[in-house]
């Protein structure tokens, strides 16, 4: 931590309002977390901790954690390597956290200090079953723990292969997933096995790459989602899909394709709303087609979805990136904040993302910092009270299943002023 940086102490006595553990929350995500033998003996013993190596077919263990959460049933962030979804380097922004058992309880120790008691989360009744055709189902879908189910689409990102991705992305090109009548039958078997565990489930979440190419802006990438959500319909037997879908700023004809699908929500993520900022950290997003572009499907997508129902995000702090981005906070918050008072005039909410500086991306190749801890507890007050104000409601996007997005957790205390 720098040395004019505020503390965590420091920043909830600046801000007594912003509640203490989502505080904590925003600084294991940037800390991050490790766990002692105890604890991954724990974890073990309470069927928290799942080996995925099989399913992945990979040679060395690859653990899955099946949650570790706060006392107000959200997720301990900064435990990315024990996720499939994320790779095992991170650029953090100070010493981490430790998770132990201290007289027989799990807790989140800061130095030597029990911080935060913590609990597990038992792994998904599906992990380690195969389809029918013999294919794992933890390929078909992963959780974000510890109640998300998630379907990556489109296993691929055009943006990678045109060397113009999103400099803070780490997304792992494979092949260009599409899906074909054999793995659609695969993805309906899983999502029925996972469907069994009642009550596991509370948020259904589809994202993936990124393919500008087609008649239509994204076309190719828009075909996938349909597929999947006419797979979906079957599955839970309703011509609508209740789902987060986090997907490429469709054009009109696109959008209405996924609402004939089942489709309820939709999410054209903007990452970052200064112009210039846009072009430097999202390349490929500037290239097809756009800064504009994807500002103006969000706004369509309010006349298709309704109000409220269409979400974009931020990436908290790329905004602060050396060497073009700005030089303080409050240049960085006010940028980010006009954006999101733009969206929320027009009726799309927003959301942001703590950036982490993750391995295989041009960030982390560049050796970018985080924003500090204070900047990302003013940009959480700022969207709530613009949310607010416009009285934005982003039930589908579960705070329970918004890893990483502490302006989610703190919107929740609104829920019931928003009507």
């Amino acid at each position: 931590m720098n040395g004019d940086e505020l503390s965590l102490e420091e920043v909830a006595k600046k801000y007594p309002d912003f509640p203490r553990i989502i505080i904590r929350k925003i600084d294991t995500a940037l800390r991050g977390v490790t766990f002692t033998e105890r604890a991954l003996e724990r974890a073990k013993e309470e069927d928290a901790l799942y080996d995925a190596s099989g399913d992945l077919g990979k040679k060395t263990s690859r653990p899955v954690l099946g949650g570790a959460l706060f006392r107000d049933g959200t997720v301990v962030l900064g435990l990315e390597d024990l996720y499939l979804q994320f790779p095992e380097k991170f650029i953090r922004r100070g010493s981490p956290y430790t998770l132990d058992v201290v007289d027989g309880r799990v807790w989140l120790l800061d130095g030597d200090k029990p911080v935060e008691e913590v609990f597990f989360v038992p792994v998904p009744a599906y992990f380690g079953k195969k389809t029918r055709r013999g294919t794992p189902m933890l390929k078909m879908a992963t959780p974000r723990f510890p109640c998300c189910l998630f379907i990556r689409i489109y296993n691929y990102c055009h943006f990678w292969e045109e060397k113009d991705p999103c400099r803070y992305c780490s997304f792992v090109k494979q092949d260009e997933g599409v899906y074909t009548p054999e793995s659609l039958a695969d993805l309906r078997e899983t999502v029925d096995e996972a469907l069994k565990e009642e009550g596991r489930w509370t948020v259904l979440f589809l994202s993936g790459g990124s393919d500008p190419r087609g008649n239509s802006a994204y076309e190719n990438t828009a075909n996938e989602y349909v597929k999947a959500l006419k797979t979906l319909q079957k599955s839970f037997g309703t011509e609508k899909v209740y789902a987060r879908i986090v997907a490429n700023a469709f054009p009109r004809d696109q959008l209405l394709r996924l609402k004939e699908a089942g489709a309820v929500t939709y999410e054209p993520h903007i990452e970052v709303w200064d112009e210039k900022l846009f072009e430097w950290i999202c390349p490929g997003k500037a290239k097809y087609f756009g800064r504009q572009y994807w500002i103006d499907s969000a706004l369509s997508a309010v006349e298709i979805f309704g109000r409220g129902n269409v979400c974009t995000q931020f990436v908290g702090g790329v905004e602060l990136a050396e060497p073009n981005g700005f030089k303080t906070m409050d240049e960085g918050l006010k940028s980010t904040l006009e954006g999101v008072e733009f969206f929320a005039r027009h009726g799309v909410a927003s959301s942001f993302f703590i950036l982490w500086v993750v391995g295989g991306s041009i960030f982390y190749a560049q050796k970018q910092n985080p924003a500090p801890l204070e900047y990302h507890v003013r940009l959480a007050m700022g969207i709530r009270d613009i949310q607010r104000r416009y009285k934005l409601s982003m039930d589908f996007n579960n705070y329970r299943c918004s890893s990483g997005r502490p302006d989610v957790d703190l919107a929740r205390l609104d829920f019931n002023k928003m009507w």
